[in-house]
């Protein structure tokens, strides 16, 4: 009886993990050429959005060697919307705690890391978006890149407060 109750337990566990997290509708990643991101090079993600009702939550992809002499990175990104209308803006992205430790995924030498940079978005045309991300750091190329990438998902829905 101990061990059913147990398996029960562990696969309710699982289910509640696995059921309660967002689904991407966009994700892309893209390799940096010898690790060494040029200023010239600037990746391009077009994700096609169809709900302008919803959410989004947005999240540049980092992956990076340990070798990376930084604990930060700057970037600007670039936004087209489906209609050509066009914005940019300056996002600092945290890689690491005061004390050097990485706060993404380590794989041996490589750091994954999903750096959220807006939450709840509105998308607010039917289409395809694109988006640019230059790097914008002082050093050029960039050494220990080896990918950056956009991750777009649905935000969970906020509950309303009821004020009496």
């Amino acid at each position: 009886m101990q061990q059913s109750t147990s398996a029960f337990l562990l696969f309710t566990a699982i289910l509640l993990l696995f059921g309660c997290t967002t689904k991407a509708v966009f994700e892309k990643n893209t390799e940096i050429v010898d690790g060494q991101w040029q200023y010239s090079y600037v990746p391009v993600f077009e994700p096609e959005i169809s709900d302008t009702t919803a959410r989004y939550n947005l999240f540049l992809n980092i992956r990076h060697s340990n070798d990376y002499a930084y604990s930060n990175m700057w970037v600007i990104v670039h936004t087209t919307l489906p209609s050509g209308k066009k914005m940019e803006r300056r996002v600092e992205l945290p890689l690491a705690d005061k004390q050097g430790k990485w706060y993404g995924k380590d794989s041996g030498s490589l750091i994954n890391q999903q750096v959220a940079i807006q939450s709840n978005a509105i998308m607010p045309e039917v289409g395809k978006y694109k988006f640019e991300v230059e790097q914008n750091m002082r050093t050029n190329p960039l050494p220990f890149v080896m990918s950056v990438g956009l991750t777009i998902e649905k935000a969970l829905p906020t509950k309303a407060t009821n004020s009496k």
